[in-house]
């Protein structure tokens, strides 16, 4: 069973949480008001009814990050417009602020990884002993020791390292990098479509930039990759986003992977890349034929299950301009209208027919077959 309790700092301030059972209760801190939460689990929600000074209302929570952290909305009552709320437990795990720029903390138990920019990738690989971590790092050109001391609201780390083969030790701090309410990023990674230099340019990130302009609380990012290096560099860099992610990869593709400059990188690496992404809420496929095979499907049904993640894409070499309005109509319902990915697939197939398997005679565009695999063992819609 989904376990709630415990201390966490949230959108809205730190919360502490009791479980009994399926019944949680709580209270959390805002704007200096002492506010309460009370709710039960049903499956894998957590659904609840909150009441402040001045407002009452009601929502529902869902973990992520192996317990780590949960994501949910919540809907002031006799209003019909509802806001995202975050929480991260007190702990390690997360995204901060530190000495060396920004860190990624991940945490499995007692064990700990983390990922920082330096040199272009570093590492972290250490253990947790109450609230000290005691670490190493390896840099490109550099590795070492260090030890890091989480404080008491857990919005802070001080801490030391030293350099292999060297006695003396430097700090090296921390501040969590806090997500901010109703924000959430759309990352479009996208590889050239043209060929030669006299083809025409052209980019899908571009347009969903232009189009999603217009929606407060989406912050839209567009990067090129002409190679899997690079590929994997991007979906790294998901890692240093705190808020919501919905990473949308837009290049050719066949069964077994997607294709840049002649390479197809499969979908093992591509999973591989995004496998400490916690912040992803929709990895979407822009992408050919992907959805097509049975073994491709399984390994995204695998990684939706590991992940808590839903994964979207075509079974069939769909047509350019089927795919810019399907994928146009999808990522707005989520991200315009506030609809989970499952809702807006259901609604995508009702208002654009061609959109599924059957499509329709009145159509000029042949079933484009998209196709979601949700976070549950053979659950697709």
């Amino acid at each position: 069973m989904l376990d709630f309790s415990g201390r966490w700092q949230t959108s809205f301030g730190p919360m502490e949480l009791t479980q009994h059972g399926k019944r949680v209760q709580g209270t959390y801190v805002y704007m200096g008001h002492e506010c309460t939460l009370d709710g039960k689990l049903v499956h894998d929600r957590l659904t609840f009814t909150y009441r402040e000074p001045t407002v009452e209302g009601h929502g529902w929570f869902e973990m992520l990050r192996r317990g780590q952290a949960f994501s949910g909305r919540f809907t002031p009552d006799g209003s019909d417009q509802s806001g995202s709320w975050e929480g991260e437990r007190i702990g390690f795990d997360g995204l901060w602020n530190s000495s060396f720029g920004l860190l990624r903390l991940v945490e499995e138990g007692e064990h700990v990884q983390g990922f920082y920019p330096v040199g272009g990738s570093s590492t972290i690989d250490g253990k947790l002993t109450g609230n000290r971590l005691i670490f190493s790092y390896k840099e490109p050109k550099a590795r070492g020791r260090g030890r890091f001391e989480l404080a008491a609201d857990g919005l802070s780390f001080q801490g030391e390292w030293r350099p292999q083969g060297d006695s003396s030790w430097r700090p090296w701090t921390g501040l969590r990098v806090r997500a901010q309410p109703n924000l959430t990023w759309l990352v479009v990674l996208e590889a050239p479509w043209q060929r030669f230099l006299s083809d025409q340019e052209y980019s899908f990130g571009n347009m969903l930039r232009e189009f999603f302009a217009r929606v407060p609380g989406v912050e839209v990012r567009h990067r090129f990759f002409s190679n899997e290096a690079s590929l994997r560099k991007c979906c790294r860099d998901v890692l240093y986003i705190a808020e919501p992610v919905v990473l949308v990869l837009a290049t050719h593709a066949q069964p077994e992977g997607v294709t840049v400059d002649g390479q197809t990188i499969s979908i093992a690496s591509l999973v591989d890349s995004l496998r400490f992404a916690a912040n992803l809420r929709l990895l979407h496929f822009s992408a050919c034929l992907l959805m097509q095979a049975p073994e491709g499907v399984a390994a995204l049904q695998q990684f939706a299950n590991t992940a808590r993640l839903p994964i979207s894409g075509y079974k069939t070499s769909v047509d350019w301009g089927a795919s810019a309005i399907i994928e146009f109509t999808y990522l707005d319902l989520i991200l315009g209208r506030g609809l989970n990915p499952s809702e807006a697939a259901a609604n995508l197939k009702k208002l654009l027919p061609f959109a599924g398997d059957k499509g329709s005679s009145e159509s000029v565009y042949p079933p484009a077959g998209f196709h979601l695999v949700l976070p549950a063992a053979t659950v697709t819609v």
